[in-house]
């Protein structure tokens, strides 16, 4: 009888975990990573910087991403820790197969993106996570960018998310902080590479 117990615990954390793995892939498809060399990045792919920020900041007890009686295997709770999860598409919309980059909030990112994948159709931080449920705060998207054949690399700007006390976002903010990425970018690699401004723009 014991065993059984034990068995149908397994059994029904497991559950929790795939659901919630699901969940993740239908914000996109596949977590792209983030470089620190061109050697990685392919021809049919582009390096894309730029920054994610929350306001006010998350606390750190804001963030209940390791909880007891989860079988975490795919290291879900870690790729989330501080922060967010941003959903590229080679359309204007949320719909099919996508990829998804998990920048540090408030860093400057480098994450190569497949080159046909110019748009930004979902955001989100994920606050909760656990075998009870999940939360999430919403980032609105739904921009375009510009990238052409030539391009190695594309500096999109900075997305600044403002939220209230529930978690909701009241303003999209946007700002232009070329210098400081591009010096972060030849930090990095060198200046053999060029960085691009192709600053985001919304879908009309």
């Amino acid at each position: 009888m014991k065993l059984n117990k034990y068995t149908n615990y397994i059994t029904l954390s497991l559950f929790f975990v795939l659901a919630f793995l699901l969940q993740g892939c239908s914000v996109g498809g596949k977590f792209l990573t983030e470089v620190s060399s061109f050697s990685a990045v392919k021809n049919d792919e582009v390096v894309i910087v730029g920054t994610i920020e929350l306001k006010p900041k998350l606390d750190k007890d804001e963030q209940e991403l390791d909880p007891k009686g989860v079988w975490d295997v795919m290291g879900y709770g870690a790729k989330n820790k501080n922060r967010g999860m941003i959903t590229f598409n080679s359309k204007p919309e949320s719909s099919g197969y996508k990829y998804v980059i998990n920048p540090e909030l408030g860093k400057v990112f480098f994450f190569k993106v497949p080159r046909d994948l110019n748009y930004i159709v979902d955001g989100e931080i994920l606050t909760v996570f656990s075998r009870f449920g999940s939360e999430k705060i919403l980032l609105p998207t739904g921009f375009k960018i510009n990238i052409k054949t030539s391009d190695k690399a594309v500096y999109i700007g900075k997305i600044t998310y403002i939220r209230d006390d529930f978690n909701s976002v009241t303003r999209v903010e946007f700002k232009d902080d070329y210098n400081k990425a591009l010096k972060e970018f030849r930090k990095k690699f060198g200046e053999k590479y060029k960085l691009r401004k192709s600053l985001v723009k919304a879908i009309k």
